[in-house]
Parts: structure tokens; C-alpha cells; sequence
């Protein structure tokens, strides 16, 4: 019944969506005079032209020489920048995407935002299969939308068949296993064990009770967020037999009591008392060589949510959350405000942390993603507009223009690549998926600049300025 009634909804977004660009496969788009960032290095060609064909790039060569095919559509980009579209590679897509909880669909706001790829890290609410849905829609031109990877259910712990869960998420055609902090030891090593066997790749949290030197051992591909390494710094020993909240509750005042001392410590001195610390974990880290997922707006929100209420939810982009989250976060009882109640010096010094964990793991080479943590509706973090927060906070950290965009697409497309075999765009070069965006200022100069586009290019479709507006626009 449940899945009947998600293709009922699924049909009629149809009709809710209006007209988009499709990609025809024998249309030539071309993008003539143009100021090109191809991300190959860190460099701008001037006076380049593109060829899309099929969503996919044809050529690419000096305007002043590459031939335009006559009946081409052509998109002049003189004094503008062509740049490869950006991954938001940790995000959740969430079932009630579609109905009247939200007031734009989210895969609009991503496109508007000049992010082509996601990758949800669990599909939350409903049937999981809504995001494999979405996926096949968007690539037959049915839906507007970034490409999606997509793992299956979270596997939060416990997990009763490990072998069971992997298998059946690899039949389902879901990318790659999302594993939780609860899942024990035991439970950890069979999904590993069985993923391995399955050839599925496997990212998620550092399961309290496995820590990072058994994530390690047993090489599980990717940890899903810089702050899992915060949990480092505890003695964890929780009872996964609480409830999620009052785990992390626990969690909460563990860490508070530890380093009371130190919470009104400014990044600076933190970086001087727990530096070497930091530079260990980050050791053990590299020595694996295995990415992590940024999403340091949470941090980020933390902070703002605790310390200036009233200025989160001025920032304009609130709009496009769900009303039933506003409403909760006004009476103070939000996720991270019941969580940290009490203890809201630690949001502060949790963030600086990480800000000292981020330039240690730049410096050690670590191969970043650029993830937001968006979509799930419960955090405050809008999707698609997060992604340049998440681009200004690794500016701010000491990444150069082109070091925090190369985490949105360069990485992004070699993480794909391992974990699907197809990681086909992040640079603008004959024969990857045409993923662009069209922009005013040098990128390279100032990642403030990708923040309002000039269009975007998603899978060979080239949505407008003004379809952008036209699409996220609030009646």
C-alpha cells in the first residue's frame, strides 16, 4: 500500500514540476567564449569554447578554432566562467521531499545552486526506495535534478543479519553501505567481512564501540564526517542499550566535564595544547589513505544556533525549510538545542576542533569531500545553498579557491569512481558528463563567486538564470 501511494505521489509531481530542459542526444549545445576553470590545474583558460552532445562533452578547444556546428544552441559566455558543476557528497534525500512539507522540491535547490551530483548517506523516512526512483527519473529526463548515488537503509545497529542487509542493499542498486555509530564490534567486522565479499564499498560513522584504529584495520573506504574524529578525544564506553538521544547526551557531558577548562580556549590556543593530539589521529588517518567527508556547517550551525537564534533563522535562504522545523527550532526544541541544553560553551570549542582537524588534514594530504549534511530537514541546513557555506568555511580555514573546490569535484569524482567504477565528471574534458556552471566572477579568485550563477548545465541540460529563479521561486 505504501508503495502505491509513493507512485501516486511520484506521478503527480509530475504535473507539479512544470516544464525543465531535456537532453536531446543529438542536439549540440555550445558554450562559445568562455573564461574555462577545467579543474585538470589550477588555471583559467581564456576564449574557450565547449561542445555538449548527448550530456556528455564533445569538445573542448580555443574558440578562435574549435568549429560550431551550424544548428548548435549557443550559450555566449563572454566575461563569464565556465566551471565543472559541484558534489554534495554527504547529504540525505528524505521522503516527504515530495508533498507539502517543503516549500520547493530539494533537488531544485541543488541545481540552483550549481551542485550536479549528490550522494544521499540514507534515505530517511518511508520506503528507501524512493531515492532509486528519483535517481531513474532524473537520469530519463523526467524530473529536474542532480545525478544521485544513494547507499541503502542506515545500518544504525543492531544489525541482526549483516550479510543479509549487504547483499539485499546490492541487489536493490544502491552504491555503497552507510554504517552508524551503534553497530558493534562484532556486527562491524561481519558487514565489512560480507561487504568485501559483496565488492560494495563502505562508508559511514566510527562506531563508538570499533573506534578509528578498528575502522582502520578492517579499511572501511570513507568516514562520513571530519567530526566523527572528535570521538577520539573520549574514553567511549556507551551503553548501545540507551536510547539514541540519551547515548549522545551522555556523550555530550563527557565531553563537557573533560574539557571544561578549555572551552573558552579560541582556536589558536587549542591548536597549541591539542596539536600533537590531533596530528596523531590525523597520522593514522593518512597512513590508510582514506577520505572523509567535510560537512563542517554543522559545526558551523551549531554555533550559530546556540549563540544567535534569532540571526539563524534571519539568513534568507531559511525560507525553503520546512515550516514543522522552524516551528520546532522557535520553541527551543530542535536537535542540537535539547542536545547540547546546559552545555552550549561546548558548540564553540567543538567547532575549533575541527577547524584545527580540517588544516591537519589538509596538510597531511587526507583526500577531503566536499558534504553538507543537508536534506533531512531536521538541522536547519539548506540544501544546495549549504554547499557555499561549506566552500567559504574551507577558504576560511586556509584552502585556496582551487584546493576547496577540488573537493566538490575532482575528489568527489575519484571516490565515485571507486565506489561505482563510473566517476565521469569534476573536470570539463571530452568525454565526461556535461555538469557546468556559468558564473560572473573568477572562481579561482573567490569561491563567493559560484554562490548566484549565471545557469547551470546538469547531465547535458542547461537550465537558465532565469529558469533557475523561475524553479525555486516561492508562491
Amino acid at each position: 500500500m505504501f508503495k502505491k501511494l509513493f507512485f501516486l505521489a511520484a506521478i503527480l509531481s509530475l504535473f507539479t514540476f512544470g516544464c525543465f530542459p531535456t537532453a536531446n542526444k543529438d542536439s549540440v549545445t555550445a558554450f562559445v567564449n568562455v573564461n574555462l576553470v577545467p579543474m585538470t590545474s589550477d588555471t583559467v583558460l581564456p576564449n574557450q569554447t565547449v561542445l555538449v552532445k548527448g550530456g556528455r562533452i564533445e569538445a573542448v578547444g580555443p574558440s578562435d578554432e574549435l568549429r560550431v556546428p551550424r544548428k548548435a544552441e549557443i550559450i555566449n559566455g563572454a566575461g563569464a566562467w565556465l566551471m565543472p558543476g559541484l558534489a554534495d557528497m554527504h547529504m540525505h534525500t528524505q521522503y516527504d521531499w515530495i508533498g507539502p512539507a517543503w516549500p520547493v522540491f530539494p533537488t531544485k535547490l541543488y541545481l540552483a545552486n550549481g551542485v550536479t551530483t549528490i550522494r544521499s548517506f540514507g534515505p530517511l523516512g518511508g520506503s528507501p526506495e524512493h531515492v532509486l526512483n528519483w535517481r531513474n527519473e532524473i537520469k530519463e529526463g523526467k524530473l529536474p535534478g542532480p545525478h544521485i548515488y544513494s547507499s541503502g537503509p542506515v545500518l544504525f545497529g543492531p544489525v541482526p543479519d549483516p550479510a543479509g542487509a549487504v547483499s539485499g542493499q546490492k541487489a536493490q542498486g544502491f552504491d555503497f553501505i552507510k554504517i552508524y555509530s551503534y553497530v558493534t564490534r562484532k556486527e562491524f567486522q561481519e558487514v565489512m567481512a560480507a561487504a568485501k565479499e559483496e565488492g560494495i564499498y563502505t562508508a559511514g560513522h566510527i562506531p563508538f564501540l570499533v573506534g578509528l584504529d578498528g575502522v582502520l584495520s578492517e579499511s572501511m573506504d570513507e568516514i562520513a564526517h571530519i567530526e566523527e574524529l572528535d570521538f577520539e578525544f573520549l574514553d567511549l564506553k556507551p551503553d548501545l542499550k540507551l536510547s539514541r538521544f540519551a547515548i549522545f547526551r551522555g556523550l555530550v557531558g563527557q565531553a563537557a566535564s573533560k574539557y571544561s577548562s578549555d572551552v573558552d580556549l579560541g582556536a589558536n590556543m587549542l591548536e597549541e595544547k591539542y596539536g600533537e593530539a590531533i596530528r596523531k589521529v590525523v597520522s593514522n588517518l593518512n597512513s590508510k589513505d582514506i577520505p572523509i567527508c567535510t560537512t563542517l556547517t554543522v559545526s558551523e550551525g551549531i554555533v550559530n544556533k546556540l549563540t544567535d537564534p534569532q540571526a539563524f533563522t534571519a539568513r534568507p535562504e531559511i525560507r525553503y525549510m520546512p515550516d514543522a522545523y522552524l516551528k520546532v527550532f522557535k520553541l527551543g526544541q530542535e536537535k542540537h538545542q535539547v542536545l547540547l541544553s546546559g552545555y552550549e560553551s561546548l558548540g564553540p570549542f567543538k567547532y575549533n576542533m575541527e577547524i584545527i582537524l580540517a588544516k591537519e588534514l589538509k596538510r597531511a594530504g587526507v583526500t577531503l569531500l566536499l558534504g553538507t549534511d543537508s536534506g533531512t530537514g531536521g538541522m536547519g541546513i539548506v540544501p544546495g545553498f549549504s554547499i557555499h557555506d561549506e566552500l567559504r568555511i574551507l577558504a576560511e580555514v586556509g584552502f585556496t579557491p582551487y584546493e576547496a573546490i577540488r573537493t566538490g569535484t575532482v575528489n568527489a569524482a575519484k571516490v565515485v569512481e571507486k565506489m561505482t567504477g563510473e566517476g565521469n565528471f569534476g573536470t570539463i574534458e571530452a568525454g565526461k558528463r556535461a555538469d557546468f556552471i556559468l558564473v560572473k566572477g573568477n572562481p579561482l579568485k573567490d569561491v563567493a563567486n559560484i554562490r548566484e550563477p549565471l545557469g547551470v548545465m546538469a547531465q547535458g541540460r542547461w537550465y537558465s538564470e532565469e529558469k533557475l529563479k523561475e524553479m525555486i521561486a516561492i508562491e
